[in-house]
C-alpha cells in the first residue's frame, strides 16, 4: 500500500502562500474602493449641473391639518440649465422656474412680470452650498445605509442625524451612477417627517423635444436684470448700510451660525440667515406693520411675530416652539 505524504510538495506550498495573499490583499483593498458617505452627499450637492436629465417628481408637504402633493416635471441640462413646469396641484398648475445659470426666473400664470432671483449655479449659491456642507459635517453624523432602488435605479442611501436635539434630520437617496438625488425626506426636531420629494420616472442623456422646447419659455433679459434685493454676507458691512440699527438674537440653537442679510423692498427691511447646514433661520425686521395686534403672536409652520422698539420683527424656522420663543425674546 503506498504511504501518504503528509507534506505538500514546495511547489504547492508556494501556490498556497500566493493564493492566500492574494486573497488578503483584497480583502484589504475592496472596503477602502467604497466611497464615503460624506463624499457621496458632496457630489449630491452639486450632481444636477453634472448631468442631462428629465423627469417626474412629486414631493409631499405635511402639516398637522394634513399633506399635500405638488407635482413637477423638471429638466436639467448641464453646466448650469434647469426649468421646473408644476404640473399639480391646480393653485400652482403652469408655474415655471427657469434657471439660465445667471437668473432664476419665475414665471407665474396671470402675471406678465417675472420674478428673478440669483441663479443656483452663481457664485453666491456656490458659496452658500459650501458653507452648508461644512456645517452640516460639524453638526451631523452622516452614515449609510443599505442600497435601495428608485425610479429603476440602483440608490446610495445617506442618513443625516442631528449633533444636537431640537434640530432637523435627513435622508437622501442618490443615484449610483451620477449622484443625483432622486429622494429626500426631512424630519422635525421631534423625529416627524415634514417634507418627501421623489422621482416617480428619470431619463438620463434623452434630447429635449420640439414640444418641449416650444414650451420653455425664453430667459427674459437674457441675464441683464438684477435680482430685486442685495446679499450681503459680511454681518459689520450689513450694519454699516442698512437704512436702520438692526437688531440681532442673542440665543441660537447649537451648531446654527449667521450666513447672510438680505435687504428687501429697498432696504426698507432685512432678512437676516442663519443655518446649521440643513436648516435654515430667518429673522425679518423692518419698520412695524400697522396690526391690531400686540405683543407676541404665534403663527402656523413654526412662524412668530411680534412688534416691538419700533419695528415688527418675523421669525421662521423648522425649529422647535421652545427653541423659537427663546430666540425671538433674545433680540435686542
Amino acid at each position: 500500500m503506498r504511504k501518504s505524504n503528509i507534506f505538500l510538495p514546495a511547489g504547492r506550498i508556494l501556490r498556497c502562500i500566493f493564493l492566500s495573499l492574494f486573497l488578503l490583499l483584497n480583502l484589504m483593498v475592496v472596503p477602502s474602493l467604497a466611497v464615503e458617505p460624506e463624499k457621496i452627499l458632496c457630489l449630491s450637492l452639486e450632481a444636477q449641473f453634472q448631468v442631462d436629465a428629465e423627469g417626474i417628481k412629486e414631493t409631499r408637504v405635511c402639516r398637522e391639518e394634513g399633506s399635500y402633493i405638488i407635482r413637477a416635471k423638471i429638466i436639467y441640462r448641464k453646466p448650469d440649465f434647469s426649468y421646473i413646469l408644476y404640473l399639480a396641484p391646480p393653485m400652482i398648475k403652469g408655474r415655471r422656474i427657469l434657471d439660465n445659470g445667471k437668473l432664476r426666473i419665475e414665471y407665474i400664470p396671470g402675471m406678465n412680470n417675472p420674478k428673478h432671483s440669483s441663479s443656483l449655479n452663481s457664485s453666491l449659491a456656490r458659496k452658500r452650498r459650501e458653507k452648508s456642507l461644512n456645517l452640516i459635517l460639524a453638526n451631523y453624523t452622516i452614515s449609510q445605509l443599505p442600497d435601495e432602488y428608485i425610479a429603476g435605479r440602483e440608490v446610495y442611501v445617506i442618513s443625516l442625524v442631528p449633533e444636537y436635539p431640537g434640530s432637523p434630520g435627513l435622508k437622501r437617496w442618490i443615484d449610483k451612477e451620477t449622484f443625483l438625488p432622486l429622494k429626500q425626506e426631512r424630519y422635525n426636531s421631534e423625529g416627524k417627517l415634514t417634507f418627501s420629494s421623489q422621482f416617480t420616472e428619470i431619463h438620463f442623456g434623452r434630447k429635449i423635444s420640439e414640444e418641449e422646447l416650444n414650451d420653455i419659455p425664453e430667459s427674459g433679459g437674457n441675464g441683464k436684470l438684477l435680482p430685486p434685493h442685495q446679499v450681503i454676507s459680511d454681518i459689520e458691512e450689513l450694519k454699516e448700510i442698512s437704512r436702520f440699527p438692526l437688531s440681532f438674537p442673542k440665543y441660537l440653537p447649537s451648531g446654527y451660525s449667521f450666513q447672510e442679510g438680505v435687504l428687501l423692498n429697498g432696504g426698507q427691511r432685512v432678512a437676516l440667515t442663519y443655518t446649521n447646514g440643513l436648516e435654515t433661520i430667518v429673522l425679518f425686521q423692518g419698520p412695524p406693520i400697522n396690526l391690531n395686534i400686540q405683543g407676541d403672536r404665534e403663527m402656523p409652520f413654526g412662524t412668530k411675530f411680534r412688534t416691538d422698539k419700533g419695528k415688527t420683527f418675523v421669525l421662521i424656522a423648522n425649529i422647535s416652539e421652545e427653541e423659537l420663543t427663546k430666540i425671538m425674546e433674545s433680540i435686542e
